[in-house]
This record gives structure tokens, sequence and C-alpha cells, in this order.
């Protein structure tokens, strides 16, 4: 197969045209609120891969600290697992992924030192095919940080998660660059014929979503990766939990102590204030988080 991957989610997620997605990508940049970030060396953060309308503010307000006081010249990024396929810790190991921003290259030899280290890395391009959730984050990287490179993981949700997070820092300890890691997941998704409404609908849907949501998010800010996937399973409140685990591991193995959400918002806040006469009964929820 071909080692430059083609976007699946340019004109859905954010605007395929070249003009309009660097111009989306730098007002979302220029939004993005950083003056609550904690205080210290920032190697790692979380971030929501919805369209851009909904989350983008988010994605941008992680890379943007993850890009400051020094932009870093690799961001590894975890990805979900949306299609149940991926079994490893499942890297994209050559090559770039292209955008309508042009390409971005594969820090090939951060991958190969992943794919020496064993398992639980393999190269596996064709793991990232067809997933989305780090795609839509590689354009506001590119228009943040142009010369970074990257490199792609897709993280399957299950305990194996924990051990490619607390792998990472080992397998990358001699990489003479600064790198960081940014692990991409959505949280509750509730509402509607597709997800459910447990919590039932209207208001108290809405409460139902921001609570499980806290309930991930009180984890996630303990560092507590060992409970994060078990949790995710039992409360459907992360779609991408094992990007979460791993990052969560990772960064407490490179000294973070806590975790702290920068800032949460969910889908149905998001339509009530850009198109207040539509009636949607789907939350999904969306935080920025990063570790210090």
């Amino acid at each position: 197969m071909t080692d430059t991957r083609q976007p699946i989610a340019a004109g859905a997620f954010y605007d395929a045209s070249p003009d309009q997605c660097l111009r989306q990508a730098r007002t979302l940049i220029e939004s993005a609120d950083i003056d609550n970030r904690p205080a210290g060396d920032i190697r790692g953060g979380l971030l929501p891969h919805a369209g851009w309308v909904f989350s983008g503010q988010l994605s941008a307000i992680t890379l943007k600290v993850l890009a400051s006081p020094r932009e870093p010249q690799t961001v590894v990024f975890f990805g979900a697992d949306h299609s149940g396929a991926v079994q490893y810790g499942e890297v994209y190991d050559s090559g770039a992924w292209l955008t309508p921003l042009g390409p971005a290259p594969i820090d090939t030899q951060a991958a190969d030192a992943l794919i020496a280290y064993g398992s639980p890395f393999r190269a596996n391009r064709s793991a990232h095919s067809r997933e989305h959730s780090i795609e839509v984050q590689i354009p506001i990287l590119q228009a943040l940080c142009p010369q970074a490179m990257i490199l792609p993981i897709a993280v399957p949700p299950t305990d194996l998660a924990l051990e490619i997070g607390l792998a990472l820092p080992q397998a990358l300890a001699n990489l003479d660059r600064r790198w960081v890691i940014a692990g991409s997941t959505d949280l509750t998704h509730h509402g509607g014929p597709r997800f459910g409404a447990p919590g039932g609908t209207g208001q108290s849907g809405l409460d139902y979503s921001v609570n499980n949501d806290r309930k991930m998010l009180d984890l996630i800010e303990a560092l507590n990766a060992e409970e994060i996937i078990p949790h995710a399973w039992e409360h459907h409140n992360a779609c991408g939990a094992g990007a979460v685990a791993a990052t969560v591991a990772a960064c407490r193995q490179l000294g973070a102590t806590a975790g702290h959400t920068l800032k949460y918002t969910n889908s149905q806040e998001v339509m009530r204030r850009i198109a207040p006469g539509q009636h949607d009964e789907t939350t999904v929820g969306y935080a920025s988080v990063v570790f210090a």
C-alpha cells in the first residue's frame, strides 16, 4: 500500500478547501484561550475529534498548550478505534498524512524505535485508513507548528492500552528531539435512536451526559490510568478509551502528577448556541485536558 495516507474526513469534519481549511484552523488557534494552563513542562494532553464546529477549538487549546513555550518537533498521536479492528499499538511508520494543507511527515526515526521495541507496537498503516480521530487534528497542528512531524498510533480499548502508554517513554527514550503526546477521544454519546437515552431526554439527558463525563474526567485528572478502560466499558463515556488510558499512563511515566481540564463542552451546548431553533436530543461530550 502507499505510504501517503489520503484524508477521509476533509469536507465533512473540516473544510476540504486549502484556503478555507487554513483560515478555519487559524481562527480556532487564535480563539484558543490557554491562560488557565498549569505551570511546568507539559508533555501530553487529550483532545476531542468531532467536526471542527463542535470541538475544533478544544483541540486547538490542547495543541496550543503542547506547543508552548517550545514547539514540539514530533507529536505522538494516540487514536481511537471506531471500527473494532485495532489489536496492538498500530503504528503508521513511514511516509506522510495528506491534508488540504499539504503532507504532514511521519517521524520515521520515532516509528522505527517503536517497531524495534516490539510488543505492544507493530507497523500497521492499514489500521489508520478509515479512522478519523487523528486526522481531524492534523490540519490544526500544521497551522500551529508547520515544521512538526507526526507519529500516529491507533490504540485498542483494552488492557493493552495501559501497556502501550507505559512502553512509549521507554521506546522513545533516546529520541533526540522534543516530542509530546496527544490522545484523541470524545466522551459520552447519549440520546437519539443511535445512542439511546438511559439518562432520559431534554435537560435530564443533558445533565446525565455532563455527570457521566465528569466521572471519566475525575479518573483522568487523578491519573488513574488503570481504571479508565473498565470504567469506559461500564459507563460508555469515552469512545477513545484506549487512547485516553495510553496517554494518561505515558504522561504519568514522564513525570506528570495531575490532569487539568482546560475546557469542557458538548454537542448539545454547542447546538444551543449556534442553532437555537433546532432540536436535537443527541449529546456528545468534548474536553481539552493537559498533564503536568
